[in-house]
């Protein structure tokens, strides 16, 4: 079995609780977005980071670490907010592409990106169609290679209405996921499978907006099932405003 798993980390406010999470989850590979260099993984790891922002010292918002060996550094269209390589794996060459698809306010108010004078979701629309094109040149380099794509995706899609995001946003990801032959593999009611649960604290349940997709070599060889973990410790304790997901890939004999 291959777990691949994805958290947003929140730049590791608390890092202790994070570490211990993530070594209980025990991914192959895993991407953190809105990482952080407090997060080391140690020597049975190799990691991929996207550049800083100035601001942000010390908090790349792309970290990929994995138990393989990676093969190739491949750039991409951001290289901030997006990171990939090709790494080895039992399955044979893989495809990780990490990726922050932009929040709702992105080029309307904050200091996170740089861009103004956006609408409400504008900035969210717009890239998924650029990283579609990223994706799909990057899979013309590699035809015959499986990809994944993980990261925060800014967007919820268990199906159950209203949420975070947009219809638009949902429509426009939805079939550029189809026109790249990829699956995403977390659209779940995490809540209702007993993966993610309420907060003891403050009675709210999480809706996950952070997403592993495949490509359909892959989903389609392969047992994939997927899961999730919460966003705080047992006692109550943010890790993160986001909560975890991973998926299992089985090599059936």
């Amino acid at each position: 079995m291959i777990r691949i798993a994805t958290w947003n980390i929140d730049r590791a406010k608390s890092p202790a609780p994070i570490r211990k999470k993530i070594a209980m989850i025990a991914p192959d590979i895993l991407v953190l977005t809105e990482a952080s260099n407090h997060i080391d993984l140690g020597p049975e790891y190799g990691c991929l980071k996207s550049l800083e922002f100035e601001r942000y010292e010390g908090h790349p918002w792309i970290t990929i670490w994995t138990k393989w060996r990676i093969l190739k550094l491949i750039p991409t269209v951001d290289s901030f907010r997006t990171a990939c390589c090709l790494v080895d794996s039992p399955i044979g060459p893989i495809i990780v592409y990490g990726t922050i698809i932009p929040y709702h306010m992105a080029g309307v108010s904050g200091n996170r990106y740089p861009e103004t004078g956006k609408r409400a979701w504008q900035m969210h629309n717009e890239d998924i169609l650029i990283q579609s094109r990223d994706w799909e040149k990057i899979r013309s380099l590699f035809p015959d290679t499986p990809m994944i794509i993980a990261g925060d995706f800014n967007q919820t899609r268990d199906g159950n209405g209203r949420g975070y995001g947009t219809l638009e946003g949902r429509r426009t990801l939805s079939l550029e996921l189809l026109r790249n032959n990829l699956v995403c593999m977390t659209e779940l009611d995490f809540a209702a499978i007993g993966h993610i649960n309420q907060h003891p604290k403050t009675a709210k349940t999480r809706r996950n907006i952070d997403h592993i997709c495949v490509t359909t070599d892959l989903s389609s060889k392969y047992k994939i099932e997927a899961g999730a973990w919460d966003s705080f410790t047992p006692e109550g304790k943010l890790m993160s405003d986001h909560n975890g997901v991973y998926i299992d890939i089985t090599v059936l004999n």
